[in-house]
């Protein structure tokens, strides 16, 4: 195991991978979101535009189209330029063309839009587990990545909310969905601006001092926080102070508990 990693695996959970999760998270929901509810708005668009069940067919498989080629393409450009970088580029690729569907007025010129929509969840959903999982100890991995996919469920829930409520409240209602689901992804874009690259992608390019530089920052936000991360020693594990350990591992918890003044 390397210094790198092993710096990593001896990090507890705490409030930075919370964020991490949320953050990732969030970019699920919007990505189920934006799935599910085409559903919902291609009866509306069969009507408004007099599509027959081939061409409903044909758009109904555009998001799944883009979806492929979207995450075909995220683990390679991953390796290449950056976990960060795909994953934010992504996302914004999804926005855009979201937008775009909106505003568009003909069959062929919505598929394309939603093929590149995509194309944007696609490669957003492909790499941000692995990108998000590298900051995680492999005790929590598990756990970590299964609380990703949960956010799933809310992006299915809000979905069928705006296709009951929004779509057949005007017209124009499925154009407004569709803004609904991008628009707050550009909150997500803003927000994720402060996520580093992953420091065990950094060490694999031969960027070892930026991944050095980047765990001393990580830790000395957790030292900030009262955790002890002091010893690089591959072997000793950052201390969080008795009563504060991570709510996920009961070995964390047992041994705060015995340190605790009786």
């Amino acid at each position: 195991m390397s210094m790198i990693s092993a710096r990593i695996e001896r990090l507890p959970f705490a409030r930075f991978h919370t964020h991490l999760l949320l953050m990732g998270g969030l970019g699920y929901m919007f990505d189920a979101m934006d799935a599910a509810v085409l559903a919902f708005i291609l009866p509306v668009l069969r009507t408004a535009w007099n599509l027959s069940s081939v061409q409903i067919g044909v758009l109904g498989s555009s998001t799944y189209i883009g979806f492929l080629f979207g995450a075909l393409l995220a683990g390679t450009l991953g390796d290449l330029i950056g976990r960060r970088a795909v994953m934010m580029s992504a996302l914004a690729l999804y926005c855009a063309a979201s937008i775009v569907s909106a505003m568009v007025d003909t069959w062929p010129s919505f598929f394309a839009a939603r093929v590149v929509a995509g194309m944007g969840t696609g490669a957003e959903s492909a790499i941000i587990a692995p990108y998000l999982a590298e900051f995680v100890a492999r005790r929590y991995r598990g756990s970590f990545t299964g609380a990703l996919a949960g956010f799933f469920s809310f992006g299915f829930v809000a979905a069928a909310l705006l296709g009951y409520f929004i779509v057949p409240a005007s017209d124009n209602g499925w154009r407004i969905v569709l803004v609904l689901t991008a628009v707050p992804v550009v909150m997500l874009l803003w927000w994720r601006r402060a996520l580093p690259e992953s420091p065990r992608w950094l060490e694999s390019r031969g960027r070892g001092k930026e991944a050095e530089a980047l765990l001393d920052r990580i830790e000395a936000g957790f030292a900030r926080r009262g955790m002890s991360c002091r010893s690089r020693s591959s072997k000793q594990q950052c201390r969080p102070p008795a009563g504060r350990c991570s709510p996920i591992s009961p070995r964390c918890s047992l041994a705060g508990r015995r340190a605790s003044p009786s």
